[in-house]
């Protein structure tokens, strides 16, 4: 492409260029903004040098006219607008009240006409309409500081110190700025305690809630948390009068970044009571990996290192019980369960474990017969019985085996899903398996925050296998003693 050629049309060009966007701009914002103008000319420039043929700019019969009419379509200058101006809309304002009864306090029209900008030099307001919606643009301007601010104020038909909820609905501009929300009134000040990012640019909305009960309960907390940060005179702008500002604060490059990495897990803890289903699927780990290890070791040593009488037999019908698929005896088990009014508690998924399990027996005795003989008859010759040969030579030298199993029960039982499927009925007993499945279900698709509650999920079995490998590897291959 000639350079010289494109250096000889680019001031006509972009001179006739701006002459239009400034036509475009001027009943979309506020006047006075060379730095939009500017983007908006330079982003059209680079269309013009991408879409013009090479041979275009040395042809005689070439005008400006022909450049900047590709260009200056009115999809290409919508593309170009929304790609450079970065504004949040707002649409609507509604509060809640200690009845929970929901109150419109500006929609439309009146949405455009009850906020104010405190800074004219860096946020300006623009009433916008297209398809029949009305909603207010709030455009803003970072280069000479890092926080804009807009305010309204509103009549309610309630007490002002009753307000419980109020609820924005916006559309953001993907920039990931922050944006907080204070409310005064009543004599009360109520400011958000997290920042909401401005993320996406879709319709949507946002709640903010004052300090209550529901923040502890079991539930989706679709809100975000307020506190009360002061009390007073101040604050009391008549019975019936509260006042809203919203906070726009610039994002670092770092800062946006965070806020990207931790959305989804803030939301995730957010839709679902994540540590309390962490803390019992801890609790059944705990109890089936000391359940599964003594009812298992226990019966194994009993079939490998004890002679009563029709062992082998009983060993082999515990060989058989492994040859029964599960999918068999899911049904009685349940029909167990319930019978012993355990349905719908804790009991019936660990208890169970306490009557071993048979592979695990099955691999502990093989184990156990491969133990000298000797060891156990120094033992015998010491006054040891058979507990506490069990107890002080058997159990130490099976200890990579112990750990293998352990290992095995802790990712059996951290991931089971079917067992808590069937068991529990109340989210306050999920496991963290069970309770994933119900963020999936009340999430939406949500595909991002699931993954972030999957990641929580596998990295306690990552670290315990990584600590455990070296026991693991020895008891899987099942290494006896060495001479």
């Amino acid at each position: 492409m000639p350079a010289a050629a494109i250096a000889r049309w680019q001031d006509p060009v972009t001179s006739q260029l701006a002459q239009v966007v400034a036509a475009y701009l001027a009943p979309r914002v506020a006047t006075g903004l060379p730095a939009i103008r500017d983007a908006l000319v330079a982003a059209l420039w680079q269309r013009v040098l991408v879409t013009t043929p090479a041979a275009q700019w040395t042809n005689p019969a070439t005008h400006v006219d022909g450049l900047v009419r590709r260009v200056t379509v009115p999809r290409e200058l919508a593309g170009a607008f929304d790609e450079r101006y970065r504004r949040l809309s707002l649409r609507f304002s509604r509060v809640r009240d200690d009845a929970m009864e929901i109150h419109n306090l500006s929609e439309g029209a009146a949405a455009t006409s009850c906020w104010r900008t405190l800074d004219a030099a860096t946020a300006w307001l623009m009433p916008r309409a297209d398809e029949g919606q009305v909603w207010l643009d709030v455009g803003y301007d970072f280069t000479h500081t890092n926080r804009v601010t807009v305010q309204a104020e509103f009549d309610v038909p309630f007490p002002a110190s009753n307000l419980f909820q109020y609820c924005l609905g916006f559309r953001p501009d993907d920039s990931w700025h922050r944006l907080q929300v204070c409310v005064e009134g009543g004599g009360l000040r109520l400011e958000s305690v997290e920042p909401l990012y401005l993320f996406d640019t879709l319709w949507s909305m946002a709640i903010w809630q004052r300090p209550s009960a529901q923040d502890h309960e079991i539930k989706i907390k679709r809100w975000i948390r307020c506190a009360y940060t002061g009390r007073g005179a101040p604050y009391d702008l008549g019975p019936n009068r509260v006042r809203v500002t919203l906070t726009l604060q610039r994002s670092s490059l770092l800062q946006a970044w965070i806020g990207k990495i931790c959305r989804n897990y803030r939301s995730a803890f957010k839709y679902i009571p994540f540590w309390r289903y962490v803390g019992t699927s801890v609790f059944l780990v705990v109890l089936n990996i000391i359940g599964t290890l003594f009812s298992s070791t226990f019966v194994a040593y009993a079939f490998a290192r004890l002679r009563w009488p029709g062992r082998d037999l009983c060993f082999m019908a515990l060989l058989a019980t492994l040859m029964i698929p599960g999918q068999v005896t899911m049904i009685p088990g349940f029909l167990i369960v319930k019978s012993l009014g355990w349905y719908n508690t804790l009991q019936s998924l660990w208890v169970f474990s306490w009557f071993g399990n048979a592979f695990y027996i099955f691999l502990l005795r093989q184990f156990m017969k491969s133990i000298p003989n000797d060891l156990e008859d120094a033992a015998r010759i010491d006054g040891c019985g058979f507990l506490r040969i069990y107890w002080y030579v058997v159990l130490p030298l099976i200890k990579p085996t112990m750990a293998a199993i352990a290992i095995f029960t802790f990712m059996g039982v951290w991931n089971d899903f079917m067992g808590p499927l069937i068991m529990l009925n109340d989210h306050r007993l999920y496991p963290l398996s069970l309770g994933l499945f119900a963020l999936n279900v009340d999430a939406g698709g949500n595909f991002g925050m699931m993954m972030a509650s999957s990641l929580m999920m596998t990295v306690p079995v990552v670290v315990i296998f990584f600590f455990a490998q070296k026991y693991f590897i020895q008891g899987v291959t099942l290494t006896g003693m060495k001479g």
